[in-house]
Order: C-alpha cells, then structure tokens, then sequence
C-alpha cells in the first residue's frame, strides 16, 4: 500500500454525486432540510478531521449548518441518555461504532428509523452479511486494523497475520490489550474466530507486551522498542510521516470497525438529518473518508476515487467483532494472556 493512499488530505475537486435512486419525495425532504436550517451533530470519534471536512462540504452544498458534539464513546451514550430522561433531546444524528448502536436502541425508543435516502442503497456487498439493524443505522465509514512496523527491524515485509508467529518476532510485539474493550479485544476476538484458539496460543507464546495508549506505542516502535504494534489503525499513518515506520496489510484482510449514522428520536431537525447521513453515503462525502485513510463503505467506488485512493475501497476484510461475543472473547483472552 502506498504511503499517498493515506497522507494525501485534498479532496479531489469534481466528484460527481453517485447515480442513485432518488426517492419520489426526497426534493421536498431537502427543502425541509433547509427551512431546518441546521443539524446537530454527535459523534463518538473526537478528533477525526473528516468530521469538518464532511461538514464543510455539506454547508457548501446545501446551506445547513452543522454543528457538532465530539464525545468518547462512553460519554456519548451517557450524553443521549440525560438527554432522554430530562426530556431535552437536542441530538438529530449519532455517529458511533455499530455495536454501541445496537447497545443503545436495545429496550428504549432512541432510535429513529432511517427511511429511504439517494445513497441508501450503495452499501458495498462484503459489508451485507454484518450489517445489522439496517432500518436504524448505516456504515458510512470501517476503521481499518492492520499493523505497524519498524522499517529499520522488520526487513522482509509482513503480508500475513501469521507472519506474527515467526520466532524472530518473540519479545518485540506491542499489542493493544486484548483484555479490555477497543482494538485489542477487538482483533482478538475476530481472529480467535477466523483462526481459531492454536493462532492465539501461538502468539501468546511469542511474549506479546500490552498497552492501552496508541497513539504512544506508534512513537515507541518508531524508537524500536518494539518491531511490531498491532492492530493498529490505518488512517493514523499521515501523523507518522517521516518516521521510520510502515503499515502492514495482511492478505486475509483487516479487522475493521464500522462507524454507522442512526437518526435520533425526537430529533429537533430530522430532515437535515436525513440529508447529512445521505451526502455521507455520496461520492463525495465516500472521498473525503478515504482521503485519510477510512475506508469507504459505498460499492463502485474505485472508479470514481481519485487514482491514490482507489486502491483503499478494495482493502480485503478479515471481520469484524460481534457485540453478542464481546464478554465471551475478553475472558478468552484473560484466559490466554497472563
């Protein structure tokens, strides 16, 4: 995978809008949106820069204003709850982790159905068999797990998730925790069930360290404390740029996080909101995604993304983690790794 996949951040001038199938009233939809005249916002992902991007370019199409609420994951379910008991719902859309949405629309009215939109429709075909409680959310973006290496320590490239098991790697692996809820339990629990329990044996006798800081365990094997992190997130490699590191991108596919957009109940503007999840799905929105590095989640991207990110709409995908098997695989993993 090329470096400009993920460190060229311009958008492309002159994407097209996706030829899809407009519903019959989706014209009076957008008027609405824009007599709304605004859309709020939440997402569980502070910090990501397609947020503003996106936002920009939706102000510039349709003349709604976005504002936002950038929350931990955790705060954002607690933010929509007080807003639900004290009666006071301010949120039209809610951006987070599939799994957390099916954890809040479970036994409570929180979630609104999403109705039929342009670009509703275009979700790529290796996404359907996972993609649950489709009528209340839709992916509109995967974080992508893959790996982190020293270039300077790891010569041969890796190119398989098995590649890890090579003796030669015992004592120099820096893993998120597998134990604890996020990317390591994550990738755990994905492998544990693609692999099986002897591939998770076998990388448990290879020494692996844990941690939970991320963003500092890239600038430790960017000093060779270690060779490898894993699983690491594909769209952080234009902070690297300049060190001595490289992304690995096993050939069975990356473990990947859908991050989906439910409208709210109650919702104080629902036809922007509506309208903002639909530009999301376009071309456009799909394009500002995959130039940081996000994978698109739209099928029949690859010939209308600009040549550097083409490549990233046909990352393969290894899976992705069941919220029925979260505890399940977190004992697993406290079981395997002392």
């Amino acid at each position: 995978m090329r470096l400009a996949i993920i460190a060229a951040l311009g958008l492309a001038a002159g994407i097209a809008s996706a030829s899809a199938q407009a519903p019959a009233d989706w014209d009076k939809v957008v008027a609405a949106a824009k007599a709304e005249g605004s859309v709020n916002f939440y997402t569980g992902l502070p910090g990501n820069p397609t947020t503003k991007k996106i936002n920009d370019a939706f102000e510039k199409k349709y003349g709604i204003r976005v504002q936002v609420l950038e929350l931990r994951a955790t705060e954002l379910r607690e933010r929509i709850r007080s807003e639900r008991v004290g009666n006071n719902a301010t949120a039209d859309v809610m951006h987070t982790s599939a799994n957390q949405t099916r954890q809040i629309s479970q036994g409570d009215n929180t979630i609104d159905k999403l109705g039929p939109m342009p670009n509703g429709g275009r979700m790529r075909k290796d996404l359907q068999e996972t993609w649950v409680d489709r009528d209340i959310n839709i992916p509109t973006f995967l974080l992508n797990y893959a790996i982190l290496t020293n270039s300077n320590m790891v010569k041969d490239p890796i190119t398989s998730w098995n590649d890890l098991l090579d003796p030669k790697w015992k004592g120099k692996i820096l893993s998120d925790d597998f134990r604890a809820i996020g990317g390591g339990s994550s990738f755990f629990s994905v492998t544990y069930e693609k692999f099986g329990k002897e591939f998770q044996e076998k990388l448990a006798a290879q020494n692996v360290s844990f941690t939970r800081d991320m963003r500092e365990a890239e600038r430790r094997v960017a000093r060779g404390e270690f060779a490898i992190y894993l699983p690491w997130l594909l769209n952080y490699l234009p902070a690297l740029k300049g060190l001595p590191v490289k992304a690995a991108i096993p050939k069975e596919g990356v473990v990947y996080l859908p991050y989906a957009s439910s409208i709210l109940t109650k919702a104080p503007h629902p036809n922007a909101a509506r309208v903002l999840i639909d530009f999301m799905l376009s071309d456009e929105g799909q394009t500002i995604y995959a130039s940081e590095g996000l994978l698109p989640t739209a099928e029949g991207l690859s010939s209308k993304l600009p040549p550097d990110y083409a490549e990233l709409a046909n990352i393969k995908l290894l899976g992705v983690s069941k919220l029925e098997l979260t505890d399940p695989m977190v004992d697993a993993a406290k079981a395997l790794y002392k």
